[in-house]
């Protein structure tokens, strides 16, 4: 009895298992046209809870019957599992569309309430600082929301169009897979199989576009709520801006937030510093150390060490705040001048991108710590042949601890978003100020900027002392001037004894030539005192100047020399009738270096 109850159970076996796969999977409609399809497909939408219990009931059977559908249909098992992940994909998008039926496109939680609205327009006039940068928060959340709104209309559209060309090559496939099966041939189970990817794909499809278009016609409507109320606000924020009462208590309270922060930043770097070196309790000599204490003291090390790193990065971002709020306050008041205007933008944008910077080396961090936690895990486990008894409660603790550095880390994504948010909105001040300027201001200080930069621009310096451009034209312009009245006043010397009966012509040109020299000398020295140079730089070229004069100037000084005893002895005046070798003439002229004769 027994031999013959097992045996029709080892031969019936395979066949039943066939059978139940063509009761499962035979019946598909040969004959449905791709039309009857489509209308079975866009019911299937206004009922997406009954079909995903209808595809998770596919999906159980067919996970079931992976090998054997495979068998069946002569197919890889890969193409049977791919299936699968396109039933459980079209779940998912089914799931998407029940929620925002239902739910909407849930808009952020700090948008403003009309009650909040009500309460901010029943201020009146002066506002505290504190009131701008709550109510500027708003705003920019507002703002934010809206971009989100169309960032999503922008991102249904692109679906909703590669999802038309997707749904148009999955018709195009059906149509001919269609036509195979309607004809009878020796692979009509294999096209079976294609037929069933092809309607999940028209599903595929169908679902999406109904769930993007379901978004897209739920962000415009909340977009335009969103911008409706934006055109509220920003009045109501000018209205603010231009009314602020700055008082000392708002900038106290400021004050008080950021030390408090840090005083709690620098508790934090006192409590790793106590732990930075955990082999304080072991043996200095290593190899007394199992290979998980050598792992966690050096691991443990290291993030201390990038951590503390990190929070002194906050701390300098979060004292420089106090800057941030001082420069929006001398923005609203105007006491900034383009140029001021323009350092205090590029400042900001410096900072914005060194705190972005931040952020990426936060969250960097984060993954070493999820990357350490897993090799602690992997490496030291219960099991492993590594970590001894002594080890385990060191391990659990250096897991803990792993715990509490995310945590900390993810707070300090916190606090670095926050100061960015205000650099940012320092940086839309500054813009929007800017903005303001008329053409004039624009171009006179385009022109002062330059004229700026060209005049602080070095020519050369002397030891610490630098002659710029600015400096240099001044300094000539003091000679210069210096030059101009000497020679008026020579001049003017010269008009007033050119009759020769106060003194005679060559005492009025000795001093004339004093007159002139004398006026060379001290407008030199004023040049160069305009330059902001100490005459003692000056002091080496004394050296220079005498081998200049022995070596090179030896016969132009004779000649000074010579010019000053002709007109100080007298031997030679002006009017005098010399004779020079066979040549007679009379001086007209005594300098320095010269005596100008008429032949």
């Amino acid at each position: 009895m027994r031999k013959t109850a097992v045996r029709p159970t080892i031969f019936l076996s395979p066949f039943f298992i066939a059978f139940l796969l063509l009761l499962i999977f035979s019946p598909i409609s040969h004959a449905e046209t791709l039309a009857d399809v489509k209308r079975e497909i866009v019911d299937y939408q206004s009922q997406p809870l009954e079909r995903i219990k209808t595809l998770k009931a596919e999906v159980r059977k067919i996970q079931g019957l992976e090998e054997g559908l495979a068998r069946q249909y002569s197919i890889p098992v890969s193409q049977v599992i791919n299936y699968e992940m396109m039933l459980e994909n079209n779940i998912h998008v089914y799931h998407s569309i029940y929620v925002l039926q239902k739910q909407g496109t849930a808009p952020s939680q700090f948008i403003l309430e009309e009650g909040r609205l009500e309460e901010l327009a029943e201020k009146t006039p002066p506002y505290s600082f504190l009131l701008y940068l709550d109510f500027l928060e708003d705003v920019e959340n507002y703002l934010n929301e809206a971009d989100r709104y169309k960032r999503l209309i922008d991102k249904a559209k692109a679906a909703i169009l590669r999802n038309n060309g997707e749904r148009d090559e999955a018709e195009k496939r059906f149509r001919l897979v269609n036509d195979l099966l309607s004809r009878v041939s020796g692979n009509n189970l294999n096209n079976s199989w294609r037929m069933r990817e092809i309607m999940a794909k028209l599903e595929e499809c169908t679902a999406i576009n109904t769930l993007y278009t379901t978004t897209l016609s739920l962000a415009e409507k909340e977009l335009k709520d969103t911008e409706g109320k934006i055109a509220i606000i920003k009045p109501m924020l000018d209205n603010i801006r231009n009314n602020i009462k700055f008082s000392s208590e708002d900038f106290v309270f400021l004050n008080k937030i950021v030390l408090d922060k840090t005083t709690s930043l620098y508790d934090t770097i006192s409590m790793l510093e106590k732990k930075i070196d955990p082999a304080n309790e072991f043996s200095d000599d290593a190899t007394e150390m199992t290979q998980f204490t050598r792992f966690w003291i050096s691991n443990e090390k290291q993030l201390v060490r990038d951590e503390i790193l990190m929070i002194l990065e906050v701390i300098e971002k979060l004292t420089s705040l106090r800057s941030v709020w001082r420069g929006m306050q001398d923005l609203l008041e105007g006491n900034l001048d383009m140029s001021r205007q323009k350092f205090i933008l590029a400042r900001t944008n410096d900072y914005i991108d060194d705190i972005n910077a931040n952020i990426t080396l936060c969250v960097d961090a984060i993954q070493t710590i999820r990357e350490t936690e897993q090799a602690v895990r992997r490496r030291f486990s219960g099991e492993s042949p590594l970590i001894t008894e002594g080890d385990a409660l060191n391990r659990d603790k250096f897991l803990d601890n792993l715990a509490v550095r995310k945590k900390r880390y993810l707070s300090y994504l916190v606090d670095l978003g926050m100061i960015r948010s205000q650099y940012m909105d320092l940086r839309k001040e500054s813009l929007r100020i800017t903005g303001t300027q008329g053409n004039d201001d624009k171009m006179n200080f385009f022109w002062g900027s330059n004229f700026s930069r060209i005049k602080e621009t070095e020519l050369w310096h002397v030891g610490e002392y630098p002659v710029t451009v600015g400096k240099f034209s001044f300094g000539l312009m003091i000679f210069l001037l210096g030059i101009a009245i000497t020679r008026y006043f020579a001049y003017a010397f010269r008009k007033r004894t050119s009759d020769g009966l106060s003194m005679s012509r060559h005492s009025s040109l000795i001093i004339q030539k004093f007159i002139y020299y004398t006026g060379v000398i001290i407008s030199t020295f004023f040049g160069l005192w305009s330059l902001h140079i100490p005459l003692t730089a000056f002091a080496f070229l004394g050296g220079a100047v005498a081998i200049a004069v022995g070596f090179g100037a030896q016969k132009y000084t004779g000649d000074i020399f010579s010019g000053m005893i002709l007109l100080f002895q007298k031997k030679v005046r002006i009017g005098d009738e010399v004779i020079i070798a066979d040549k007679r003439g009379i001086v007209e002229e005594i300098t320095l270096q010269n005596t100008v004769v008429r032949c």
